[in-house]
């Protein structure tokens, strides 16, 4: 026996399976938009390619699983307000530099050749002694290799 259903209950099932399927592309999307971003130094203006993890999953999963990063990449978190967002390592195959970045784009605070957390250990977690507004996730050795240091200033590529 075949059930039919009014045309407005089809309608409206049709809007609650779209809006479902849209929230769970958006909250679990894994493509990850690229920006263009210069820290700008005492001593020069570098260039990253960032990747912009603005999905919950994005943020999750972060960089976790490369096996490298080459110099000139990144990640950047970007956070609605400034917030002292926690990052750990745990299950990441690469060392890292976390940078990071108040409202005003100034760099607050840098974490240096962050070591990977393996599985079975208990994962140390990296803050900013004060509220940032972004975090940058750089090759390790990075921030030192440049001379990128508090201060200094994060521009957004035009």
């Amino acid at each position: 026996m075949v059930v039919k259903l009014p045309k407005i209950h089809k309608v409206i099932v049709s809007v609650i399976v779209l809006l479902f399927v849209s929230i769970n592309v958006y909250l679990f999307s894994d493509q990850a938009e690229i920006q263009d971003i210069k820290i700008k130094t005492k001593l020069g203006t570098y260039k990253i390619k960032a990747e912009i993890a603005e999905t919950f999953r994005q943020k999750k999963f972060g960089l976790m699983g490369r096996r490298r990063l080459e110099v000139g990449q990144g990640m950047l978190f970007p956070y609605r307000n400034p917030v002292t967002p926690a990052f750990w390592m745990k299950n990441m195959l690469i060392p890292l530099d976390l940078v990071f970045i108040g409202e005003d784009l100034v760099i607050k605070h840098i974490e240096e050749k962050v070591p990977p957390c393996l599985a079975d250990e208990e994962c140390i977690l990296y803050r900013s002694p004060v509220p940032v507004q972004y975090v940058l996730e750089v090759p390790g050795g990075y921030t030192y290799l440049f001379k990128i240091n508090e201060g200094d200033v994060m521009q957004f590529a035009e």
